[in-house]
């Protein structure tokens, strides 16, 4: 729970201190869209087949820091600094590099209490490793329809 508390004020208080390029309406998208495609997953992957979960195996209350307040603000961080002017090779190194760092991050939240809440059944680092580069590119082409449709109003 240690390592979540530190998240969550670490990943929370960079978002909010370093992003200035997000409209009020982008913030609320970002937060909304994020944490719903996160219980989308989280319900098959987590519930169902038992891939995953945080501290015990279930739906508990103690779940609910980390499923609303790290992903967003991770989400803010990435899209924040994403190089949207630059080469594809730059912008692929971009997404390659904050995939590294989640699966990073995702390995010290394995790590046992009071340090770690999260808990492989049969799920592996390696899946993460090819899914976030995915996730990411779906969070960039929403924050991009967003954007476009913010204009268009």
């Amino acid at each position: 729970m240690l390592g979540l508390i530190i998240a969550v004020i670490f990943l929370n208080s960079a978002a909010f201190i370093s992003s200035k390029r997000f409209t009020k309406n982008q913030i609320l998208h970002i937060w909304i869209s994020t944490i719903v495609f996160q219980l989308l997953v989280d319900m098959y992957l987590s519930l169902k087949y038992h891939g995953y979960w945080y501290f015990n195996k279930g739906v508990e209350w103690s779940d609910l820091p980390a499923l609303t307040l790290l992903g967003a603000p991770t989400i803010m961080l990435f899209l924040n600094w994403f190089p949207f002017h630059t080469s594809f090779f730059k912008r692929m190194f971009y997404i390659i590099l904050w995939s590294i760092l989640i699966v990073i991050y995702e390995a010290f939240a394995l790590l046992p209490e009071p340090w770690g809440y999260f808990h492989h059944g049969w799920w592996k680092l390696g899946y993460s490793t090819l899914s976030y580069p995915v996730l990411l590119l779906i969070v960039l082409y929403y924050y991009k329809l967003v954007s476009k449709v913010e204009k268009t109003n």
